[in-house]
């Protein structure tokens, strides 16, 4: 089948994850990296950037879904999901659709994949699990990527050991500590790294302009927001190390939410903002935090 490539018509292609879920719960991941969780009722439709996510050469797109309730899906619950690219502030249709997925978790299984169009991937679909409570399936494209080769892609890949949790944990601490300290100095210098791949992943130049898509120091300016107490969080919920990028990204969250322990609280609504953060391991053992 003929590769994919970004279109040479487009400058500074960026490239967007699309969605519509219907009565389904979904997980996405874009080579292994997290772009979607959903448990909506009805039908959603979204769309988000995601050039950060895209490497060079081999894309995979893979979908797990689950029923909403009572541990049995609707008849017709299904999710398609496409990666599309577009020019940088680029008119919506003009997108042009690159990779893209739908399963229906109700059909036969020589239906499960009604609706995947066969010339958007290099690959066609694979199933690789089916039950009447799970489905898990994947599919990829080529990409040449206009991006530069993301720093994490060689990082040491993590192993889910007891040292590599709590070695993590003292970063999210570390991090933590200069958002309550207020200390932007140290803060910009922390998101730094991310900063940098932010920029490059929107054709900047600047890694201010990273800063200001990742909204560095935001609550922290903004007197509505206080930050939650880590220790407090540490202790009412469980922890777990959660790897993915096929093992060379990690993230703290708690086994119940999937939250980190890095929470910022609204002082005057019943409001609470999540701060996610991923990190790679460098070639020197440190964790370096890059999402």
């Amino acid at each position: 089948m003929e590769q994919t490539h970004a279109n040479p018509d487009f400058k500074n292609p960026i490239y967007y994850f699309e969605f519509t879920t219907h009565n389904i719960g979904a997980e996405v991941r874009l080579n292994d990296i997290p772009v979607l969780k959903s448990d909506d009722e009805g039908t959603t439709s979204s769309q988000k950037p995601v050039p950060e996510s895209i490497i060079d050469g081999l894309n995979t797109l893979s979908i797990r879904t689950f029923p909403l309730e009572n541990g049995q899906y609707d008849k017709n619950a299904y999710i398609e999901a496409k990666i599309t690219v577009n020019e940088k502030n680029g008119p919506l249709n003009a997108a042009v659709p690159v990779l893209q997925l739908q399963i229906n978790p109700t059909h036969d299984t020589d239906k499960l994949f009604d609706g995947t169009e066969e010339k958007l991937g290099d690959t066609p679909a694979k199933l690789i699990k089916h039950t009447d409570t799970e489905t898990l399936a994947e599919r990829s494209v080529h990409i040449q990527s206009p991006y530069p080769r993301w720093a994490w892609q060689d990082g040491q890949t993590i192993e889910n050991t007891e040292e590599n949790y709590n070695s993590l944990l003292e970063k999210y601490k570390e991090i933590y500590q200069a958002l309550k300290d207020e200390n932007k100095e140290l803060v910009f210098q922390l998101y730094e790294p991310a900063a940098k791949e932010f920029a490059a992943a929107y054709h900047y130049t600047d890694t201010k302009h990273g800063h200001r898509i990742m909204d560095t120091v935001g609550f922290m300016n903004n007197e509505d927001w206080m930050l939650g107490d880590i220790n407090t969080i540490l202790k009412n919920r469980v922890y777990k190390l959660d790897i993915h990028a096929n093992g060379k990204l990690a993230s703290l969250i708690d086994k119940k939410h999937g939250d980190s322990p890095i929470i910022y609280i609204n002082k005057n609504v019943r409001m609470t903002n999540v701060q996610k953060y991923r990190f790679y391991k460098n070639n020197n053992g440190e964790w370096v935090m890059i999402r």
